[in-house]
């Protein structure tokens, strides 16, 4: 024996006679001599006992690590510099990997897993957007091509900033590359996005997502060519299939490795990420079975299948080939076309073989073991009879078989056909090549184990002889490696089948595969790192095979695959991974041994990924440094030239200092001036009347309160002379002392201001037109009105102004005194004034404040002020007699039924309904029976002109009341019952001669508001017709009777309808006495209050609500913004009556939802704009939409009839009719356009010579005076929008809004540009817009009924509006203005209009584009739409940002034309919107 190893040793080196390669398992006892010497018959043999592997092992160590790490089992210093700097970057590449590794796959991992979640979830809650009608291929093209464009140049100026450094950067690369291979996209387009998004890094990252994946997204969108991105609804194709037979058995390991060659490659688990796995993918169909049952006896089934396939197996070895394939066939096409091929013979034993194996009591199983032994038999058969044919053939061609064995011996076999062929060749060459090696070697290698391949023949299952290891487990203990297998895989899926088969010729050298079957998909898994097993995985199959390693014995083959199994399927799972404690100490040894190789592996592919990606990093940050350096320099010289350009005598040198100097100074021309002003005649005559006023008692008492504290309060009377004469009082002081003096007086309404500042510029001695210029020391300032000059001392201004001032960097500027007048009144303005001034005098504690009221809680403003000193100064008036509703109408003689022949259909809504029952009212004594009937049953909510006109008549005409009758000024709420009332009184003869009526209202122009203050001559009486205006804000000297209707609009907020809404409510009894007092200035006066004394006394508040607690907040909020303020809940909580949090957190709400406000609550671009406009937030945006979309008239209609009243009439005796004539002006399924296109029809009538403006508005149920309010608002709010620059009109138009005066009884009409015009035929431009402006209001259709998408609340549709019942069925979604509740506590919808989906993704709310899942979510839940492909996605997401920053460039610089790449923009959006009007 030892000869025979020595000699063995010798021709180690020659190795073709070897047959296996050993290694075994150290045992726990140490071998003696005797075994260790056994163990060099391996040189003879090829098989090693198993007590050889020391020497082995070792052997295979030693050569591993010199391949390796050769270099680190030197010294240092006996490395070259090369080897050293290879050493240390493995070592640097090792350690980052290690510490990195673990979290880049868990975070790529989550990632991928969130992406792929929420592209299931999202898609499956979201409606399909269709934009073929919106954007057509060419036009997407376009966006894509200005997209790429920019795309390249938009982050070169600062674009390294928001680059990582170091290890930080290489691990986000990491991860994100990580991600997109696990997203499948192509391996080659990862490179190249990896690289673009290193040079151009993100400035803003998506912080949901890894870095830098939003940005590649887009760009593979623009960059990916025409199938590399699949659409969002691409199912993928199931990449394995089933290894499932017809019959339900499972496919025997064969026929999986044959099923190899036709696999492919699919990326696995992140562990084989850089490796592939070849994966069967396409099977062939099973062949259809008959269910025609067998003629044979159950128990000769087997007998007759075993000798029907040796039939088979001797006519034609390689149909057993076909046999096995046909197996796993799915489909009938297939299997015919296999038996077509074969003889007829053949197929009859083919068929014969599928009607036995269709038999449901034929067993398989037992079938497929016999047949594996008698077919082994067959093949030594075929094998010795091949021999015999061969041995007389040349040497030569026996050498030549023997090299092509060598150059196949680690190829598989994929059948026993095979198997059994290279057996034969063996087997000859066994008996050709004589050995003198020893008993036990030669039996091992006439073993009829895996042969090499023929030539020309590829070998598939199994490996050579040469490539075989033998390794011995020693005797199992413990649990058996297949048990726990078994039970780890029941617990995961009970209804799984194992299935072990010997694969090896021979049980000496034992080879097994495993199938398992799962009844569950399972996640795909690969094991490239086990190289002595082949491995095929699907989602229902797991087979292994041991190919290049073996064990003595079965049951050691069994268990060895079994483990392998066990660590391929749960070694991922840190539960299920345990099982393999339970496994035999030798085994347990095996799943770590896979477990080393399994990191080794992973580390290995880590630092190759790693590697290749700090070399891009390098490549793409050098070239982005280079191109930094480049704009550095060109950087850097264009500032120096900046800074030169801005240095130097060219800045302005501030002068606030000198003049401050110069005012404090004494001024002899001051003196000089005044000493002039108050020589002359004029002053001198009118100094003569203001003496006999009450406030000239108290001039000294107030001038020195003035002096002395910063802020004081003046209480005084109706007729004291307070708004006149103090700031009259403050400027003479001021200029007599020589000192500088700037006074403004601030007035709520325009119409004071003017009154006021015309009669203290009389009073001053000075011309009827001097105010205003250089030779009055008086003006004024109102909107878009101002008349001051350089000259001027005294300004009497709107509360608005001065805010608006204050919005100034340098607030007030050279304002000395600041006088509030009319501070009672308590107007959301006069409050949100004293908040400024209680922080501006802090920081100009020069500033002089007087507030100034006829009544007011003097000492609740003195606390506010820091206890301001209070000057009460008596009233001067004359006797005034207060009637009431009870005594009109015993006066009058008026009834219910001349109320009802005289009432206007119309109707206006009122804030509150009286809830007190009429049982509780006092008994009336003095009243006819007929004034007590009609008081009974009296509407004091309604408006009664034919009880005014009575009681007009009876004071003018009755002797009794004729001394009251000079002046006649009647209260009415608004605009529209004053149009009423003028109508009525002008058409009644008894007013036609000797009488002149006076509309007064803030809206109309100067000169028309000036003549109601003109004293008739002798003979004619006037009337003038007023709102609350006249209260105290102005005063009209001669009036003796007053008519107080008892109403005044107010604004208030509707909480229900989430709108502000001017609305009817009764005064307070602080508003009954200020109307009541107008009558007392000259003489005894009378008043008739239209409301009962009950009400005066019971019901009615003492003093109106203040504007701050009872209107929405947005405006007051943005002005917070506008002057910087600090923080809105702070500043607002300073008030003298502060809101509720509630309502301040609504308004602000309010602002981001219209985006007003930023989420960091700063004002927007669209804010600033907002914050000009004389309208709630959502008209404002209207308004200014419609001019930049060229809708504007159709804007400005819309805003004025929303703000007032409807035009269209529903009168109670002919509401069909109405309804019916309302729907014939239906235009773009919208209440708005209806509305438009009736006012449209009436403007054409009234601009028409010939036509009726009354006969066309009451044929058609419309409202004139309503149409009216509604041109005089258009005027009004075109004249803000060019007072804020965004509208410039030439000389026609400016000159046809100059005559748009209220009141007027000629119809004249706004004007407008052609280019603020050119849409507003367009509806989808109308819808569009209207949608943008009203979001969040949006109802969505839902079934019969639609929801509110902001609070998901049900709603109907007004029984008024044109879509009620009657809607196209492609309109899903309408906007909406506002909600009531009806009587029958149904929720409507008011005002709606169609909104196109597509404009909602355009610019509505705040838009979450999920890029890989193709969905668009607006505002979280509200909307979410999902659509076909990567290329549509992009290009809404592009357009949408566009157009932002397009509108965001218009509302920073309004009036400014669009250049450059905005001007593309907007005419890529126009494009869009003709060519969904086209389609």
């Amino acid at each position: 024996m030892a000869g025979g190893s020595k000699k063995k040793k010798a021709a180690k080196s020659t190795g073709p006679a070897r047959g296996y390669a050993t290694t075994s398992l150290p045992k726990a006892t140490k071998p003696d001599l005797e075994q260790v010497k056994d163990a060099g018959s391996t040189g003879v043999s090829g098989v090693a006992t198993p007590e050889s592997v020391a020497d082995a092992v070792s052997a295979e160590a030693t050569t591993a690590a010199g391949a390796t790490g050769g270099a680190a089992q030197r010294e240092l210093h006996e490395l070259s510099p090369e080897e050293l700097e290879a050493q240390l970057e493995a070592s640097e590449l090792q350690q980052f990997v290690e510490q990195y590794a673990a979290k880049v796959r868990k975070e790529s991992t989550r990632q991928v897993s969130r992406l792929e979640t929420d592209k299931r979830v999202l898609r499956g809650q979201a409606e399909h957007l269709s934009v073929k009608d919106w954007l057509p291929e060419e036009l997407m093209q376009r966006v894509l091509d200005f997209a790429l464009s920019e795309l390249d140049s938009e982050q070169v100026v600062g674009k390294q900033q928001g680059l990582p450094v170091g290890d930080d950067l290489l691990s986000k690369v990491w991860t994100l590359r990580n991600c997109l291979l696990d997203l499948d996209i192509p391996p080659h387009r990862v490179s190249e996005a990896l690289g673009w998004v290193v040079s151009r890094p993100p400035i803003q990252d998506n912080i949901t997502l890894v870095w830098g994946l939003s940005d590649v997204l887009e760009w593979l969108c623009v960059h990916c060519a025409p199938g590399e991105l699949e659409d969002f609804d691409y199912l993928k194709p199931r990449a394995i299939a089933d290894n499932i037979s017809a019959n339900g058995e499972e496919l025997s390991a064969e026929t999986v490795e044959a099923d190899k060659s036709t696999g492919s490659k699919k990326r696995d688990s992140p562990m084989s990420r850089d490796s592939d796995s070849a994966l069967p993918t396409d099977r062939e169909d099973d062949v259809q079975v008959s269910d025609i049952e067998s003629d044979l006896e159950p128990d000769e089934l087997l007998s007759t299948y075993l000798r029907t396939r040796a039939r088979l197996y001797q006519l034609n070895p390689t149909a057993e080939d076909s046999q096995q394939k046909r197996k796993g066939a799915r489909s009938t096409k297939s299997g015919s076309a296999a038996l077509q091929k074969v003889g007829t013979g053949e197929r009859k034993l083919q068929q014969r073989l599928q009607k036995i194996e269709s038999d449901v009591l034929f067993d398989q199983y037992e079938a497929d073991v016999q047949w594996t032994t008698q077919k082994v038999e067959l093949a030594r058969e075929s094998a010795e009879r091949r021999r015999l044919q061969l041995s007389h053939e040349a040497g030569s061609k026996q050498q030549s078989a023997i090299e092509t064995s060598r150059t196949t011996e680690t190829a598989k076999s994929s059948d026993i056909s095979n198997e059994a062929e290279k057996l034969g060749r063996e087997l000859l060459q066994e008996s050709e090549v004589q050995d003198d090696a020893d008993m036990l070697g030669g039996m091992f290698n006439a073993l009829p184990g895996v042969q090499e391949a023929s030539s020309g023949e590829a070998t598939n299952a199994t490996a050579s002889p040469t490539d075989v290891t033998l390794r011995d487990f020693g005797r199992l203990t413990g649990m058996n490696p297949k048990r726990v297998l078994e039970e780890a895989c029941k617990a995961r899926d009970g209804q799984v089948k194992l299935a072990y088969k010997l694969v090896s010729p021979t049980t000496y050298a034992s080879r097994h595969s495993l199938t398992i079957k799962w009844s569950k998909e399972q996640e795909v898994t690969s094991g490239p790192f086990m190289s002595a097993l082949d491995v095929t995985s699907t989602a229902r199959n797991t087979v292994l095979i041991m190919t290049k390693e073996a064990t003595p014995e079965t049951a050691q083959s069994e268990a060895y695959v079994a483990t392998a199994a066990l660590f391929m399927i749960f070694s991922g799972s840190p539960k299920e991974e345990k099982a393999h404690m339970k496994l035999p100490p030798a085994f347990r040894d095996l799943f770590d041994e896979l477990a080393r190789a399994k990191l080794e592996h992973i580390q290995s592919g880590d630092c190759d990924t790693v590697k290749e990606l700090r070399r891009l990093i390098e490549e793409n940050t050098k070239v982005a440094d280079d191109e930094d350096d480049d704009d550095e320099v060109v950087f850097k010289a264009g500032s120096r030239h900046r800074s030169q350009a801005a240095s130097g005598m060219t800045t302005p040198v501030p002068h606030r200092n000198l003049e401050s100097t110069r005012k404090s100074e004494v001024s002899e021309e001051l003196k000089n001036l005044w000493a002039r002003k108050i020589s002359t005649p004029s002053y001198q005559r009118m100094l003569f009347a203001r003496m006999n006023l009450p406030m000239f008692h108290f001039k000294i008492a107030a001038l020195e309160a003035i002096e002395r504290h910063p802020v004081t309060i003046l209480v005084s009377e109706t007729g004291s002379g307070k708004s006149t004469q103090l700031p009259a009082f403050i400027l003479e002081r001021e200029l007599s002392l020589g000192r500088h003096c700037k006074v403004y007086c601030t007035e709520p309404r325009r119409i004071s201001a003017i009154s006021l500042a015309r009669r203290v510029s009389e009073e001053m001695g000075e011309h009827k037109n001097d105010l205003g210029t250089v030779r009055s020391l008086v003006g004024y300032a109102i909107r878009l009105e101002s008349h001051t000059s350089s000259q001027t001392r005294l300004v009497y201004a709107t509360t608005g102004i001065v805010l608006r001032m204050l919005e100034n960097a340098d607030g007030l500027g050279d304002i000395t005194h600041l006088v509030i007048d009319e501070v009672h009144e308590r107007s959301i303005d006069t409050d949100f004034l004293l908040i400024i001034l209680r922080s501006l005098l802090l920081r100009k504690p020069d500033l002089k404040v007087v507030l100034m009221s006829a009544t007011v809680d003097a000492q609740k403003f003195s606390n506010y002020l820091d206890g301001a000193p209070i000057i009460d100064v008596p009233g001067r008036t004359f006797p005034v007699q207060a009637r009431f509703l009870e005594d009109a109408i015993e006066l009058t003689g008026h009834t219910n039924d001349d109320a009802s022949a005289a009432v206007v259909d119309e109707q206006e809504e009122f804030a509150e309904p009286d809830t007190t029952s009429k049982g509780e009212h006092k008994p009336l004594t003095g009243y006819s029976k007929r004034t007590l009937k009609t008081l009974g049953q009296y509407d004091e909510y309604r408006m009664d002109y034919s009880l005014i006109t009575k009681l007009i008549q009876r004071v003018a005409y009755d002797a009794d009341y004729h001394q009251f009758s000079k002046a006649i000024l009647i209260f009415l709420p608004g605009i529209s019952e004053i149009r009423q009332l003028n109508d009525i009184l002008t058409s009644t003869p008894a007013f036609r001669d000797h009488w002149r009526i006076h509309p007064l209202h803030s809206s109309f122009s100067s000169e028309d508001q000036q003549a109601a203050f003109d004293v008739p001559p002798p003979g004619v009486r006037k009337i003038v017709l007023a709102t609350n205006i006249a209260e105290t804000g102005i005063t009209i000297p001669d009036v003796t009777c007053v008519i107080d209707t008892g109403k005044h609009k107010e604004m208030r907020f509707d909480e229900k309808r989430q709108m502000s809404r001017l609305i009817l409510a009764f005064i307070a009894r602080a508003n009954a006495k200020q109307r009541r007092g107008r009558a007392g200035r000259v003489q005894e006066g009378i008043c008739f209050h239209l409301f009962t004394k009950y009400r005066h006394d019971e019901l009615m508040a003492d003093s109106q609500t203040p504007e701050m607690l009872r209107l929405s907040l947005q405006d007051l909020v943005m002005r917070v913004k506008v002057c910087k303020l600090g923080g809105i809940e702070q500043a607002l909580s300073a008030a003298l009556d502060p809101p509720s949090v509630r309502n301040i957190r609504r308004a602000i709400d309010a602002l981001i939802e219209v985006d007003a406000l930023n989420a960091s609550e700063e004002l927007t671009p669209l804010g600033q704009q907002l914050a000009k406009l004389p309208l709630d937030t959502q008209l404002g945006k209207l308004i200014l939409l419609g001019s930049i979309f060229g809708c504007l008239d159709f804007a400005l209609t819309a805003a004025a009839m929303l703000t007032s009243k409807s035009p269209f009439l529903s009168p109670m005796h002919a509401k069909k009719q109405a309804d019916t004539v309302r729907l014939g002006y239906k235009r773009g399924d919208s209440d708005l356009m209806t509305v438009y296109n009736a006012y449209c029809t009436w403007r054409k009538v009234c601009t028409t010579s010939g036509m009726s403006e009354f006969q066309f508005c009451n044929k058609n149920f419309l409202s004139p005076q309503n149409l009216a309010n509604i041109e005089d608002l258009k005027g009004q709010l075109l004249s803000s929008l060019v007072d804020a620059g965004f509208v410039q009109l030439g000389p026609n138009e400016r000159s046809a809004l100059s005559r748009v005066r209220p009141g007027s009884r000629q119809r004249n009409f706004v004007a407008l540009p052609e280019k603020y015009c050119r849409a507003d035929d367009d509806d989808l431009v109308v819808q569009t817009v209207t949608a943008w402006s009203f979001y969040p209001k949006i109802v969505k259709q839902e079934g019969k009924g639609w929801r509110n998408i902001a609070n998901n609340q049900s709603l109907g549709l007004h029984p008024t509006s044109v879509n009620k019942g009657n809607i196209s069925s492609d309109i899903k979604m309408l906007s909406f203005y506002s909600i009531m509740q009806s009587s029958s506590r149904f929720t409507n919808a008011q005002e709606t209009t169609p909104a196109p989906e597509v404009a909602l993704v355009l610019l509505a709310g705040d838009a979450a584009f999920n890029m890989y899942a193709g969905v668009i979510v607006i505002d979280g839940n509200r909307i979410r739409y999902k659509v076909r492909d990567w290329k549509t996605m992009l290009v809404l997401k592009t357009l949408r940002a566009k157009l932002k920053e397009v509108l965001g460039r218009l509302f920073r610089t309004p009036g400014k034309d669009l250049t450059g790449k905005h001007q593309l923009w907007m005419e890529v959006v126009e494009k869009m919107f003709e060519r969904q009007r086209k389609s």
